[in-house]
């Protein structure tokens, strides 16, 4: 499916094309493919990126594009189905494309940073999640600016031993599916390296939405610190059946795409759960500077909630391709563009605790999280700390 809200001015049948023809229009735009999961299994998730990238390319076009020429984005919705994925990859190649941004759920990120590779295409996997194909050593054509399942489950296990530095005992909830069994094993054993001495993996389908059995283990362990690495709706489902039960630990949430208004709206007032969250990119209610205060204007204009730190990771997308753009010359195609990829260095303006960067030896750069703890009485977030920074071979900073 075609999703037909491309960002651009107007074009003429005969404008040519970036990479698929020896001369080009001097005005002629650029053309990036973006795969989003708009309508399947995993859009409450993945969608709000796409959304703030949509309003940021929009902002810069109006404004005159980047070196004067326009930036047109070709969507694919490709519902996290692993096929639709490589058939819009192919047609994508085929419409003339200098890169693709985006993709659907984890199953699909393999297989399509393969299929990209084949076709010589880079790939700029965007928030929330990112696997570990886009860290060191560098791989030509796979990038990511979300966040990655085992830098974000190191982080998350540093967040618990901070949260409760004399806690023994941290539980965590996976789907069945590798990326989230990932970051729960590495949420693990980061809070074993720092002196817990057990942890439990808790796995259910995908597809699940009963959590009642896995609320009765977690009240049986009763453990220091619950954590996560699930979806929205799996979020949804689980918190209201752990606030309400005999468990009055900790519960601490990877925001991969979760939005704040999912734990706000499942925990009552009085609940004895403390619900802490933490995230590569600002909440509505923190951050600030150039880019988070355009963001924000933008979603006031486009009447959309702030609400969802994947906003600020959409925003995020739009200025490391803008940076790349920037610096590729002539057609840009995707050769190029994937060269003018490996330079990016740009300031977040507040989005994040770190510059965005990519080199040709590390596609995907340092970054940082920040742990927010939820006053379940006003249903706000407060900021706990400053920015934990992780490098890309997953050093933590002091």
């Amino acid at each position: 499916m075609k999703i037909k809200s491309f960002i651009i001015s107007a074009l003429t049948g005969g404008a040519l094309v970036a990479g698929c023809t020896p001369a080009f229009a001097a005005d002629a735009p650029f053309r990036l493919g973006y795969l989003v999961d708009a309508s399947g299994p995993q859009a409450t998730t993945l969608k709000p990126t796409f959304d703030a990238f949509q309003l940021y390319v929009a902002r810069l076009n109006r404004a005159g594009g980047v070196n004067g020429r326009q930036i047109e984005i070709v969507t694919r919705d490709i519902q996290s189905d692993t096929q639709r994925s490589l058939d819009a990859v192919q047609s994508l190649k085929a419409d003339g494309v200098s890169g693709l941004l985006g993709l659907g759920a984890t199953n699909t990120h393999a297989a399509v940073y393969a299929a990209a590779q084949r076709l010589a295409l880079p790939v700029i996997a965007a928030n929330p999640i990112n696997i570990p194909i886009v860290l060191p050593p560098a791989k030509p054509y796979a990038f990511g600016i979300g966040q990655e399942l085992s830098l974000t489950g190191t982080v998350g296990g540093h967040f618990a031993h901070q949260i409760r530095p004399q806690g023994k005992t941290i539980a965590c909830v996976a789907f069945e599916v590798p990326g989230s069994i990932l970051g729960c094993s590495k949420i693990l054993a980061q809070a074993k390296a720092e002196g817990y001495e057990h942890g439990e993996l808790y796995t259910v389908p995908i597809d699940q939405r009963d959590f009642r059995a896995v609320v009765d283990r977690i009240v049986a362990l009763n453990p220091d610190v619950v954590a996560d690495c699930i979806g929205r709706e799996h979020v949804a489902a689980l918190l209201p059946i752990l606030s309400r039960s005999a468990y009055h630990g900790v519960f601490l949430s990877m925001d991969t795409g979760i939005g704040d208004d999912t734990l706000t709206d499942a925990v009552s007032a009085d609940s004895k759960l403390q619900v802490y969250s933490y995230t590569r990119f600002v909440t509505n209610t923190d951050g600030s500077g150039p880019q988070v205060d355009a963001l924000r204007a933008a979603l006031r204009d486009a009447h959309l909630p702030d609400n969802d730190a994947s906003y600020a990771g959409g925003w995020a997308l739009g200025l490391v391709v803008t940076d790349a753009l920037r610096q590729c010359t002539g057609a840009c195609g995707p050769d190029a563009f994937r060269a003018a990829l490996e330079k990016v260095d740009v300031d977040s303006g507040g989005l994040t605790g770190t510059r965005l960067t990519f080199t040709a030896a590390d596609h995907y750069g340092p970054s940082a999280y920040r742990l927010y703890q939820l006053n379940p009485a006003t249903k706000r977030f407060t900021a706990i700390g400053g920015w934990q920074r992780i490098a890309s071979n997953g050093q933590l900073a002091d």
